[in-house]
Parts: structure tokens; sequence; C-alpha cells
């Protein structure tokens, strides 16, 4: 039996063999075909990735559902970034599709970047429609939240999820209003007409309403609108005339105006009235019935203020504009009186600003006395930087050492870091002061609290005791970081106005993100070819970006020619960096693309490599389409005129700026020429490469014998000050790191008698 039950074992083991060799090659088959699948897969995947990023948008224009199921599996998030390539495209409702999907089917933080996307994409009416529906939403979400929180006592334990939403909710009630105007819908619109008008920033589609809603309003309150209305146009003469047409209505009476409508008012007096001394009165005589509107009790200190503010601001300006001694004397005045009544740092700041730059005008030595006795009072110094840029260079070029020094004790006190150690260098290096304190000043300057490079280079040069590779790995060699811009909050007319100004509603609501998320989604532009987008999105998602995420980061753009995005990238990286610079930041910091271009015409037109690639650096960022505010294009900014001349010289007949080689070829003969004419002075010849070479000229003239150091310095250009300095940092960093060249020995080939 034992023996029996052993053969039909075995037998059934040779049955389960012969039945799995009989099947063996179905699944073989089988594996093979599901690889093939996979591979196949992948390689449309790929072939749909490469149409993506060369702009062929066919497969994705079709926006069904059969085009999203292959869309996802382009990885990640393909639905959101399939749609942002159409939206670049003007492709705006397809784009729509995919968003919609995205944030219904996608988690976060995928779906909230698709909704908020949805906002930006496709028509108008669209737009408004998923806008209402998340307030509706939001609103939904709050009026269960009272309830819950009437459960719980009125104890809230989700406030900060609460002010998400109500911010939320501002931002898309803005919006929702601005889409409302553009369809025309006047009467879906619940707010007043005179809170529209008085109460808040105007855009384009509020300027272009005002007919529709100005006959809704009361006359004076009609007027004011029609001045902001019409200083937003650069209107200024009527504007002026509505201006004084409501406000004269409004003297016998205490009336709190807006800080809006103040400042528009004070811009139209300022460039629209025909008769500044006259509109200087109107202002005055504001301010004066403003105080006994407030010793009457009528008018509350807090609403006072503002009016006192801009009253006597504006006053000063007009008086200003008249330019007589007597008139500025009065406007200096009048700035401290503004100054005493500004409810805000900005106004402050504001004010303050005029005053010294009033008192310039009128006597040196009263500006620096006043800079001494304010200085205390400055609120954000950065908008007090080019004063004090402005005031050191003249004080060089007159040799005045004695105020120079006035300013540099008027500079400890306050946090200008680089001014600080600009004006420390130049005390040093004027011979003016005993030894010692000379080198304590040039120590100061050689330091790394500020960051300006080319000072620690000069001054640790002058020193002679320092390894000047060292301060090559300093963080401040950072790129693209400057002072902050002086916001004058009391005129605001010269900044650049686009739609949406100061109006944040639609804009991608990116912050917040963790580190992760933040990783994922940058990575999900790189892959996706977004590559415009990676820089201004990790400023916004980023809390703060690691070393080695910012070098990678920097090398997949680097990799695709986007060399400006490269460098602003690790430049980012590095403001909250503890740690030196690595090598690898500053290789990226510091690139060297069109290497073979580079060395063919440094060789031909004798130019050191680093010197030609500080050139294209400082220009243009390695951007070869870049075109200037002035006109100038390319890699080495060249002028169409130059360049012209230039094509004479080498007898080229057919070229192209934006063609890399040709504007690495003229600007090296360009630059070589300057040398020459500059009887081979480096410096001198970037000075004119910059300016031009007469100017430069001139300026050298008047300079006497200053020495060369300090002859920029001197410079009546920032501009051409600051070309200077970034040409031989960026020299010295590029021969530290590529050539073997000792920074000492950079320093000297740019001045040679230092």
């Amino acid at each position: 039996m034992k023996s029996l039950r052993n053969k039909m074992i075995l037998h059934k083991k040779e049955r389960s063999r012969s039945f799995f060799f009989l099947f063996q090659p179905a699944l073989v088959s089988s594996f093979l075909c599901l690889v093939s699948i996979i591979s196949c897969a992948a390689d449309d995947s790929s072939a749909l990735l490469n149409d993506l990023k060369a702009g062929r948008y066919d497969f994705f224009l079709k926006a069904d559902n059969a085009a999203y199921r292959t869309v996802k599996k382009m990885g990640h998030g393909s639905a959101y970034y399939v749609g942002l390539h159409l939206m670049q495209a003007r492709y705006g409702n397809e784009a729509r599709f995919y968003f919609a999907l995205g944030e219904k089917f996608y988690e976060a933080p995928y779906n909230r970047l698709c909704r908020e996307a949805l906002y930006t994409a496709g028509d108008a009416e669209a737009r408004l429609q998923s806008v209402q529906k998340r307030l509706q939403e939001l609103q939904t979400r709050s009026s269960a939240g009272s309830n819950r929180g009437a459960e719980n006592n009125g104890t809230n334990k989700n406030a900060q999820t609460d002010q998400e939403a109500r911010t939320e909710r501002e931002r898309l009630t803005a919006l929702e209003l601005q889409l409302l105007l553009q369809l025309g819908r006047y009467d879906a619109v619940s707010e007043a007409p005179s809170v529209l008008y008085l109460s808040g920033t105007l855009t384009p589609e509020l300027v272009e309403a005002f007919p529709q809603f100005g006959n809704r309003m009361e006359p004076a309150a009609r007027q004011l609108s029609e001045c902001r209305v019409l200083v937003y146009e650069k209107r200024y003469a009527e504007a002026w005339g509505a201006a004084q047409a409501a406000l004269g209505k409004a003297y016998s009476r205490a009336t709190a105006y807006p800080p809006t409508v103040l400042s528009d008012v004070g811009k139209a007096g300022v460039y629209g009235a025909d008769d500044p001394a006259a509109a200087a009165a109107f202002f005055e005589d504001l301010a004066a019935k403003t105080r006994e509107a407030a010793a009457a009790g009528w008018l509350g200190r807090g609403d006072a203020q503002p009016v006192l503010f801009y009253a006597l601001f504006y006053a000063a300006r007009c008086r200003v504009k008249r330019g007589t001694a007597e008139q500025r004397e009065r406007a200096a005045e009048l700035f401290r009186q503004a100054a005493e009544q500004a409810n805000s740092a900005a106004d402050v700041d504001s004010a303050l600003w005029y005053y010294l730059d009033t008192l310039r005008m009128l006597s040196s030595a009263r500006y620096i006395r006043a800079l001494t006795e304010t200085v205390s009072q400055w609120k954000n110094p950065a908008w007090y930087a080019d004063l004090v840029r402005s005031l050191r260079a003249k004080l060089v070029a007159a040799k005045d050492w004695k105020n120079l020094q006035t300013l540099y004790i008027v500079l400890t006190q306050t946090d200008l870091p680089e001014q600080r150690a600009a004006a420390a260098y130049a005390l040093a290096r004027s011979g003016s002061l005993p030894q010692d304190q000379a080198a304590r000043l040039l120590q100061e300057a050689a330091g790394g609290s500020h960051n300006s490079l080319y000072y620690r280079l000069l001054s640790a040069h002058r020193i002679g005791d320092s390894d000047l590779t060292e301060l090559l790995s300093l963080p401040k060699v950072r790129a693209g970081k400057s002072n902050a811009a002086k916001p004058h909050t009391a005129d605001r007319s010269n900044q650049k106005r686009t739609s949406g100004q100061a109006n944040t509603a639609g804009r991608a609501q990116t912050t917040g993100f963790s580190v992760q998320d933040a990783r994922s989604y940058i990575d999900g532009l790189l892959h996706f070819g977004l590559y415009g987008q990676v820089y201004p999105q990790m400023t916004a998602v980023y809390p703060s970006v690691t070393a080695e995420d910012a070098v990678r980061i920097a090398e997949q753009l680097y990799a695709v020619g986007r060399y400006a995005d490269a460098i602003r990238v690790v430049s980012f990286s590095l403001q909250n960096q503890e740690d030196n610079a690595s090598e690898a930041q500053l290789r990226m910091l510091y690139p060297r693309p069109w290497q073979k271009l580079v060395a063919k015409y440094a060789v031909e037109y004798r130019l050191p490599e680093y010197l030609l690639y500080a050139l294209i650096r400082s220009e243009s960022f390695f951007q070869p389409h870049i075109v200037s505010a002035a006109g100038a294009v390319g890699l080495t900014q060249l002028m169409p005129s130059t360049a012209a001349d230039i094509a004479k010289k080498l007898k080229v007949t057919d070229y192209s700026l934006t063609d890399p080689e040709i504007n690495i070829k003229f600007g090296a003969y360009y630059l070589a020429e300057m040398i020459r004419r500059s009887d081979n002075r480096i410096m001198p010849a970037c000075f004119a490469y910059n300016a031009g070479i007469s100017r430069v000229r001139s300026w050298q003239r008047q300079a006497q014998d200053l020495s060369e150091d300090l002859f920029l310095e001197s410079l009546e250009y920032e501009e051409t000050r600051e070309y200077g300095r970034k040409i031989l940092s960026a020299a010295a960093v590029y021969g530290a790191l590529y050539y073997s060249e000792a920074p000492e020995d950079i320093v000297r080939l740019f001045f040679p008698h230092f």
C-alpha cells in the first residue's frame, strides 16, 4: 500500500511538472508582453514629455478623459504641470480641464495648486465660477465652524485655520469683484461705489468702470474718486482741478480723508498744478483747517494725523518744485513737521528722506549736520542708502576727508554695513589719518559683516596679512543681493503699474509648503520643462533651501542653458546659510558656459579668460537674448550702434547680436579696444565699456591726483562705480576658481599702482 501511495504521489508530481512545462511558454510570453506594454507606456510618456517641452500640444489639446488617463502616467502631479504648459501657450480653457481633474483627484499640495490655477486659467466667466464656488465652500465651512464653536463654549481650537480661511475669502472676494467688472456685471457688485474708489488701491477694472459708478456718488465723493482715476491715468492737471473742487467744498467741516485719497490728491498738486506756490498754500491751508478741527474736538487725533501728514508733506513737495532757496527753506521746515505727524515707519522715512534731500540742495554743511541729527530716527536705513552713496562720492571727489569721517560716524549708528565698509575703506586710503587708525578701518572693511567682496578684497590686500582665497569662500559673494529700494509711500507715482498692482487676488498661494512638498513641487517644474518658473516659485514655497538642494536644482537649470536662473537659485540658498559657500556653490554662482568661444576670443584679443567671463556675467548673467532698457543686446550687452561700428572694423556684414559667438567676439574686441585706448589700464577700460571713454576721460581730468581706487569711489554715476566693483570681484572669483590665479594678483591687474 505504501508503495502504491508513493507511486501515486510521484505520478501527481510528474503531472504537475508536465502541466507547468505545458504552460511555461505561455507564461513567458505573457511576462514578455507585460514588459513590452510597460516599456511602450514608458516610451509613450517620454515622447509626450518631449512634445510638451517642445511646445507640441496637439495631443494635450484634446482635453478629454482618454488624454487625462494618458497624462496621469507622465508623473506625479502631471495634470497640473500640463495645465501650466497650456496656460503659458494661452490655451486657458484646455488648461482648465486638467486643473479641474487635478483639484478633484490629487492630494495636497497639488489639489490646492490646481484649485488656485482655476482662478487664473480660461475665460473670465469660467474663472468667476471657480471663484464663487470656492467662496461658497468657505462660507459653508465657516457656518459649520461657528456651530462647533458654540458647542464648545466658544473655544476655537483652529484659530490659525480660521485666519487662513478669512485671508482666502478676502483675496477671492477681491478677485470676484475684478472678474465681475471685467464682465461688465456692475449690478452684481455689492460694495458702495464710494467704498470702491476711496478706500483701497485702484485697479484697471475700477478705472474702466468709473463712468458706470461715478453717477451713483454724491458730488464731493465723485470728484475725489475722479481725481484718483485721473492720477492713475497720469492726467495730473485734470486731477488737480477735481481735487480742488472736492476739497474746497469740504473745507468748512472736519473731514477724515483716507490715506489713499490724500496721497493721490498730493500727487495731483505736485505734478498737475500750474502754480506750485498756490498748490503749496492750498495744502498748508488744509493743514491749518485740520488743526483747528482737531483743537475744537471735531476731529479725533487718529483722523487728523494722516491729513496733517499728507497736507504738510505735499505742501513741502510743491515748494521744492519752485526751486528758490527761500521756498526750499520753507519746504525743509514742512518736511520736519510732516515727520512729526507720521504714524507709520514708512511715512517717517519718506518725510525725513525728502528733508535731507532738500538740505542737500541748500548747504552741504547743513546736510551733513542733519544726517547726524536724524540718524537715530531712521526706521529703515536702506531707505537712505542712495543719499549716503551720493554724498560719499562727492566727499571723496572733493577730498573732504573731515566730513567723510563724520559720514562714517553716522554710519556706525545704523544698519548699512556695505556703506560703512565703503566709507571706512575710502577714509583709510585718504592719507588723512594716523597709520594705526587707518589700519583699524582697513581691518573693518576686510571683515565679513558686509556684503561687498570688492572692499574685502582691496582691504585685505592693503593689510597684507590675510589669505584672500579664504575671502572667496564666504557666503557674501552671493549674486543679485542689494539693499532694499526706497519705497516712497507718500508718492508712488513713479512705480511701475501693472494689472493687479497691490492686489494678490488670483496669484498662486504657495506659501506654507513643507520642505518635502516644496522639493517635490520644484522637481516637478524641472521634470516637465517649466524652467522659467523654478526660481520665482522656489522663493515662494521653500522655507529655506539646503546647499545640496540648491546645487542640484542649479545643475539641472545649467544643463538646459538657464544660467541666470541657476545663479539666482544658489544665491537664494545662501541668504539663510550660515556656513561658507562651498566650491560647488561658487561654481554655480560663477559658471563658465561657452568655454570654447570665450577661450578662442580671449586668446585672439589678448584678454585673460577670467576677465572676459567677469564681463559677461556682470553684463547679462549669461542670457544671450536679453535686451536692456537702453537697448543693449546679448551676452556682452552691446548697443546696436556700437556693434555696427565693430562689424565694420572686423569686416563682418551679416551678424546677429543674439548669436553667442558673434556677441562674445564683438564684446571681446570692444573691451580690448577700451583697454588699448586707456593706456592698457583695466579698470578705466571697464569704466569706458560701461559709460563711454569720452565721459571717463572727463572724469579723470576732474579727479586730478586721486589714486585709481579712490577715483572709482569719486565717480559721479553710481552705475559705473558699482560696475567697476562687480567686474573686479567676479574676475577675482573666476581667477581663483578656474585659473589658479591669486586674488591679490588680480587686484594688482586692475590697480597696478595700488
